[in-house]
């Protein structure tokens, strides 16, 4: 019988990693077991070094083999810890203690607002100030603030190309504290790569919040938020936290090789529509809901609706998770 051997890896590697969060959810095996799976790294190599000395010998798929177990192990971790869980990681670009702060930017926003930041590796903190003013604030390796363009109450916050690119186990990443006005009828796009993200929105209106996590942790607060149109939030290989308001609005989520766990506050009236799910995993039942077709949903007491379409692949959804969302 012939065997295909890319197959046969790709094979391996799905039947590792699905293994992973679903011993983590019977209680088989603790999360934290898979903290520091991203040191067994260096298998990748000598999985690779082995295909090439045992090529062209019956043996050679067992280098194969071990590349596709260990990164398995490696994207499993991802899923049940998010990168923020993984002990500083295997690209660790946080700002430890050797950031120069740079100086302030400051200005002003109309009543309808578009509001993009961009962070690379680092950690952003974003919060709400009473009138028309935002401010950014905070450190960077060379102490040069990011790249901010203001114009026709649009505003952007963009990460300086790094010299080199990021650099494994170095520290000194770009830490911003950014307030926006509760003022402005705002639409949000938020995309964080390699690094973290804290929000709370209390007093805004929010018409749109886009939301884009690859490889990182965030945490948002739109539970004090005055209005939230509509929501859009992928977490790919990371782990992203939402509290959602007691008001009506729309939105997607989707998890990639990554966590999202979602609070929505009690008699609020909740449906949401499961799309994909190769691989994911969700609690819906366990929080109370009930399946309909594709559709999960939870009567309320009032008039405020939320209404979701939510996706996970190699990932997991969880709603009103037993420590909340902070």
């Amino acid at each position: 019988m012939h065997v295909n051997r890319a197959l046969l890896g790709w094979g391996v590697f799905f039947l590792v990693l699905g293994s992973v969060p679903l011993a983590v959810r019977y209680g088989l095996v603790a999360a934290s077991t898979f903290d520091r799976v991203w040191q067994l790294w260096p298998l990748l190599l000598i999985g690779a070094g082995l295909g090439l000395v045992l090529a062209r010998t019956r043996a050679a798929v067992a280098g194969g083999l071990i590349v596709a177990a260990t990164a398995g192990l490696m994207v499993g971790g991802l899923v049940v810890n998010g990168v923020g869980g993984f002990g500083g990681g295997f690209a660790s670009c946080g700002g430890g203690d050797s950031g120069t702060p740079f100086a302030d930017q400051r200005g002003t926003l109309g009543t309808e607002a578009a509001v993009s930041l961009q962070l690379d590796c680092g950690h952003v903190e974003v919060g709400s100030v009473d009138g028309a003013s935002w401010s950014l604030s905070g450190e960077s390796n060379d102490g040069q603030p990011p790249v901010v363009t203001e114009r026709d109450d649009r505003l952007s916050v963009e990460a300086r190309a790094r010299e080199g690119g990021i650099r494994l186990g170095a520290g000194g990443g770009n830490q911003w504290t950014v307030e926006l006005p509760r003022d402005a009828r705002t639409s949000l796009e938020l995309s964080v790569n390699a690094g973290s993200a804290v929000g709370a929105f209390d007093g805004m209106r929010l018409d749109r919040l886009q939301v884009s996590l690859n490889a990182g942790s965030a945490t948002l607060d739109l539970g004090e938020s005055l209005e939230v149109g509509s929501l859009e939030a992928s977490a790919n290989a990371g782990s992203l936290s939402v509290t959602l308001p007691a008001t009506s609005m729309t939105g997607s989520v989707s998890a990639n090789a990554g966590s999202i766990d979602l609070c929505v506050p009690d008699g609020i009236d909740l449906r949401i529509r499961l799309e994909d799910n190769a691989l994911g995993s969700n609690n819906f039942a366990e929080a109370g809901l009930v399946e309909v077709g594709d559709t999960w949903t939870r009567a309320g007491v009032g008039s405020a609706r939320i209404d979701l379409t939510a996706s996970a692949n190699l990932g997991s959804i969880t709603l009103n998770p037993d420590d909340g969302c902070a």
